[in-house]
């Protein structure tokens, strides 16, 4: 008994030192008032500073790293990262990934939050449209209309006028986090079932969006985008339809 409980408690013993020379990292850039692109201390001169082994500082830039805390550039030296939100995308992709070969729970969550997120912002990004902002929405509808569920470009057009739709907010976190839900979404939705994509049915939410935008009308709005989502709601409740059949039999 004593010899399975050992190597568990030495591994989170082992993960606990990490996570401390990790917070110590992080630590120190914030007491040095580092801001992003600014290079931090050398491999030696952290190894020295926290009193610890090459390795651990090693292994603590590495996480670091894939947080977007620092970037490592090779041959040049670490520097402070802009601690971007894309780290999650992998993470949540695989995460998806596991859920439609289960339960589809976390799927089903991941809509959901994206569509309340979407749903809850819109009428903020009302609010501060100005004019300009809503005529470059418009062209990203044209430029959508054009090339809807034709794949890579009508993808492409799709994500853009999404972002054009949150750009008056001016914020960089939203962007960012608005951006790993497409990411995730893109990256799964191979995975959702293969049905054949209506060019007229995108183009006709997108215009419900739009309209509704450029009416300055709240309650549209959010009644579109909410609608905008129902799309993959269905292909979730076609692959659970698919996959009754298929235990029936």
């Amino acid at each position: 008994m004593c010899g399975r409980e050992r190597p568990t408690m030495r591994s989170r013993r082992s993960a606990t030192g990490q996570r401390a020379i990790q917070n110590k990292i992080k630590e120190l850039i914030l007491a040095r008032h580092l801001q992003t692109g600014d290079p931090i201390p050398t491999e030696n001169e952290l190894v020295e500073h926290l009193d610890v082994s090459r390795n651990s500082v090693r292994e603590a830039l590495k996480v670091l790293q894939a947080l977007g805390i620092v970037e490592v550039r090779h041959g040049l030296g670490t520097y402070v990262g802009d601690g971007s939100l894309e780290a999650l995308t992998d993470g949540l992709v695989f995460r998806g990934q596991r859920s439609l070969r289960g339960d589809r729970r976390d799927i089903r969550e991941l809509v959901e939050l994206r569509e309340t997120l979407e749903a809850g912002l819109i009428n903020q990004a009302i609010a501060v449209s100005t004019d300009d902002d809503l005529k470059r929405l418009h062209q990203r509808f044209l430029e959508l209309e054009k090339v809807a569920g034709t794949g890579a470009a009508g993808d492409l057009a799709d994500r853009a006028f999404h972002e054009q739709l949150y750009a008056p907010l001016a914020n960089r976190l939203l962007s960012q986090l608005l951006a790993v839900f497409w990411d995730v979404y893109h990256d799964l939705s191979p995975e959702l079932g293969t049905e054949q994509l209506d060019p007229e049915s995108i183009i006709e939410d997108h215009r419900a969006i739009y309209l509704a935008m450029a009416d300055r009308h709240a309650a549209r709005a959010t009644a579109a985008v909410i609608g905008h989502f129902s799309g993959i709601r269905r292909r979730l409740e076609r692959l659970d339809a698919q996959r009754g059949a298929e235990q029936a039999d």
